[in-house]
């Protein structure tokens, strides 16, 4: 049995149970600091935008998240990240550069490739017990409200957000209208 300590970094074991493990390691806590800075990337880098902005739809009562449709933004930011550079690190166990081309050359990095073919049933087991993303991002009927009031008004997709917040305004208006 093992417990953690996060904070100083000891991994702690409570029983013997005769294996050859000591009884303690003693590492740098910089899993949990990776993780923190990955938020605060990720926040600064797109989803600030999106949070202010629903939440000032929100407090104009325009929007209560009921059918929200999710955008390309998280694969925008998936390529900023991977093409960022993680800076050297005292510790020599973990390497620096782009994430992208270290993953894509491990050897490059003096570490190993821990990719691992899958067997085709394998994949199929997975597939079968997941839940992918629907074609249809909301509610069936909004969604098909929406299209038919956008070919009726000849309105385009948008080409981005603010496009976006407009065309999530008029048909709003539009639909409610007609309640």
């Amino acid at each position: 049995m093992f417990t953690k300590c996060k904070e100083n970094g000891l991994l702690v074991r409570k029983e013997d149970d005769g294996s050859a493990i000591d009884s303690y390691i003693e590492e740098a806590s910089t899993a949990n600091q990776r993780i923190e800075s990955w938020w605060g990337f990720l926040r600064r880098e797109s989803m600030e935008f999106y949070i202010c902005m629903f939440t000032d739809l929100k407090n104009r009562g325009l929007f209560d998240g009921a059918f929200l449709d999710k955008s390309d933004e998280l694969d925008e930011t998936t390529c900023v990240w991977d093409s960022h550079v993680i800076r050297p690190s005292k510790n020599d166990r973990v390497p620096s550069g782009r994430p992208k081309v270290m993953y894509m050359f491990p050897e490059l990095y003096t570490t190993e490739d821990c990719v691992s073919p899958v067997e085709g049933a394998d994949a199929q087991l997975c597939r079968s017990n997941c839940t992918f993303r629907p074609a249809v991002p909301c509610d069936t009927d909004i969604y098909n409200i929406c299209n038919l009031l956008m070919m009726e008004s000849q309105l385009n997709l948008p080409a981005d957000s603010y496009q976006a917040l407009d065309l999530y305004l008029d048909l709003r208006n539009t639909i409610r209208s007609s309640l």
